[in-house]
């Protein structure tokens, strides 16, 4: 087989490749990445917490979602009320109980479930102060067996 050919084979295995990976992640944006935005037919808010700036909010909802209402479980959204933007924090089906504190830029999320279970979407989130200015907040998540919700939630 001549070189020419050889590096034509590569530069078509290299493309078919890429536009799997495209593809795939286009795929996932659109069915699993992040379910839709709380609404009343399928969530129930169970608290609000807000920064010490109170530039940003975290909504935390027990949802039942799906056709027949089959998937049930926590939902913790960061919402930015000036811009109306939400990020999605975390999703879980597993703990009966959340019990959710900040402290100094950190969402503390204490759990009696598995944290194998616990889907957070990434470990820091950011958001708009109300001067413009880019803020932190990250989330801790602690298996505490003995979490009580009683009085957070």
């Amino acid at each position: 087989m001549s070189l020419l050919k050889k590096i034509a084979l590569i530069l078509m295995a290299a493309g078919a490749t890429f536009a799997l990976i495209v593809v795939s992640v286009i795929v996932y944006q659109y069915t699993a990445m992040e379910p839709p935005l709380p609404n009343d037919t399928d969530c129930e808010m169970q608290r609000l917490l807000q920064t010490s700036e109170n530039a940003a909010e975290i909504h935390h909802y027990y949802c039942q979602r799906g056709a027949g209402k089959e998937w049930q479980g926590h939902e913790l959204w960061l919402v930015e009320p000036a811009s109306d933007r939400w990020q999605r924090m975390l999703t879980t089906a597993s703990p009966q109980c959340l019990a959710l504190t900040i402290e100094r830029q950190t969402l503390l999320v204490d759990h009696d479930g598995d944290k194998g279970e616990m889907n957070l979407a990434e470990p820091v989130f950011i958001y708009k102060d109300l001067n413009g200015q880019s803020q932190t907040l990250a989330v801790d998540i602690n298996n505490k067996p003995t979490a009580n919700c009683s009085e957070n939630n």
